[in-house]
C-alpha cells in the first residue's frame, strides 16, 4: 500500500468527519470505510488512528470506532487555542504584506448565497498560510478546520446571524494586514474570534451538548 493512498484515505475521511458527512457519534467499520473509498482495510485503519490522535475519532474497546462527540468543553478549548494562534499568524502575515496581498484579496472575496462555512474556513486558513512560521500555519489550519464542524452542528441554532457583518469584519482584518498594521490584524481577529466562539457556544448549549 502506498504512503500516498494512505494519506488520501486518512484526509478523505477527515473531510467527510469535519463536513459532518459522517456525524458525532456516528460508528465507524473498516469494512464499511473500505468500501466507502475503495480500498484495503490496512490504510483505513491507519486513518482511524490517526484520526483518534488528532481527536476526531474514538476507539470503542471490542467493538468499533466512533466519530468523537463535540462537547462544550472540547469546543472552548479549540476556540480558546485559535485565539492564541490566530493573531499570531496575522502579525505575521502583516510582515509580508507585500508578498500576500493576491491570496488574501482572493480570500475575502465573498458572494451572496455561496456556502458560507466553506468560505469562512478558506478566509481563515489563508491568512494562517500567509504567516512565515510554517508550524504556526499548520497548528492554525488544524484548528480552523476542526471549528468546521462545530460550527456545521450548531448552525441551525445559531442566533442573528448575519454573513454581511462577518464578512466586513474579514475586510478589516485583511485591510490591517495589506497595511503592514500586525497588531490591528491581531486585534481584529481576536474580537472576531472571541464573537464566534459566543455565538457557537451559544448554539450548542441550547442543542443540550453534554459537558465533558
Amino acid at each position: 500500500m502506498t504512503m500516498l493512498m494512505r494519506i488520501s484515505v486518512y484526509e478523505a475521511l477527515k473531510t467527510d468527519i469535519i463536513a459532518c458527512r459522517l456525524p458525532p457519534g456516528a460508528e465507524l467499520r473498516e469494512p464499511d470505510l473500505a468500501e466507502r473509498y475503495q480500498v484495503s482495510r490496512s490504510p483505513v485503519r491507519d486513518a482511524l488512528l490517526r484520526l483518534e490522535a488528532d481527536g476526531l475519532v474514538r476507539i470503542v474497546p471490542r467493538q468499533s470506532y466512533r466519530v468523537a462527540p463535540i462537547s462544550l468543553r472540547d469546543a472552548a478549548d479549540l476556540f480558546q487555542l485559535r485565539r492564541l494562534l490566530e493573531p499570531e499568524a496575522a502579525r505575521d502575515a502583516a510582515s509580508r504584506k507585500d508578498e500576500i496581498a493576491g491570496a488574501l484579496d482572493a480570500a475575502v472575496s465573498y458572494q451572496q448565497g455561496s456556502d458560507f462555512i466553506d468560505y469562512n474556513r478558506r478566509f481563515h486558513c489563508a491568512i494562517a498560510a500567509s504567516a512565515s512560521n510554517k508550524r504556526l500555519a499548520a497548528a492554525c489550519i488544524d484548528c480552523i478546520e476542526q471549528s468546521d464542524r462545530l460550527v456545521r452542528v450548531s448552525l441551525g441554532q445559531i442566533e442573528g446571524r448575519r454573513p454581511d457583518r462577518l464578512v466586513e469584519e474579514h475586510g478589516a482584518i485583511i485591510e490591517a494586514i495589506k497595511s503592514g498594521d500586525g497588531r490591528a490584524a491581531a486585534r481584529h481577529l481576536r474580537a472576531h474570534i472571541d464573537e464566534a466562539e459566543a455565538r457557537v457556544l451559544g448554539a450548542l448549549r441550547r442543542q443540550a451538548v453534554i459537558t465533558e
